[in-house]
C-alpha cells in the first residue's frame, strides 16, 4: 500500500480517558497473544499498528492520527499506509547486493581464474535479493491490519466511522 488512506472516526469518549484506555491496554503485555494491536500516543495523538509476535519487521502498516474534542466525545483523524521506510527498504536492499552481483559478474567477465570467487561473490548475494523479495511479499496484506485496527478502536474505545 504505497499510498495513505485517510481515517475520520468518532469515539463517545474524552481525549484524555482514550489515551489513558490505551496506555492500559498498550502497557498489558498479554503474552499468550500471537497478535496484537500495539502502539503509543498521548492526548492528542496516537500511532498503532497490528504485528504478529514471531514476526517483527518494522514494515506494517501504520495509523497515525491525531485526536481532538467535537461534539461531546473525540474526533480521530488520521492517516492509514505503510510508512515511508518500509516502502524504500525493498529498493536500497536490491540496489545494494546489486552491487555485489555486477562485481562478481565483472570479476568473473575480466579476472582470469576467478570463476569461484565471482561465483560466490555474486552469488551470495543474488541468493540475499530473492530471499529478501519473497520476505517483504510474505507481509500480510495492508487491508488485513487496517480492518484488525478498526476493530480494536471500535471494541475498545467505541470508534465508528463518521459518515
Amino acid at each position: 500500500m504505497a499510498n495513505r488512506e485517510p481515517i475520520d472516526l468518532y469515539a463517545p469518549h474524552s481525549p484524555e480517558q482514550i489515551a489513558r484506555t490505551l496506555k492500559r491496554i498498550m502497557d498489558d503485555p498479554m503474552p499468550g497473544a500471537k497478535a496484537r494491536v500495539f502502539g503509543k500516543g498521548s492526548e492528542r495523538e496516537m500511532t498503532l499498528r497490528y504485528r504478529q509476535r514471531a514476526a517483527r519487521t518494522n514494515m506494517e502498516p501504520v495509523l497515525d492520527a491525531v485526536m481532538e474534542s467535537y461534539k461531546g466525545g473525540t474526533r480521530i483523524t488520521g492517516t492509514f499506509g505503510t510508512p515511508p521506510e518500509a516502502r524504500y527498504f525493498p529498493y536500497v536492499w536490491v540496489g545494494f547486493l546489486s552491487l555485489f552481483v555486477i562485481g562478481g559478474v565483472l570479476a568473473y567477465l575480466y579476472i582470469p581464474g576467478a570463476g569461484l570467487f565471482a561465483t560466490f561473490f555474486a552469488g551470495i548475494p543474488l541468493l540475499m535479493i530473492f530471499g529478501g523479495l519473497a520476505a517483504f511479499r510474505a507481509q500480510p496484506r495492508p487491508a488485513d491490519d487496517k480492518a484488525k485496527i478498526l476493530a480494536f478502536l471500535a471494541e475498545e474505545i467505541d470508534a465508528r466511522p463518521i459518515t
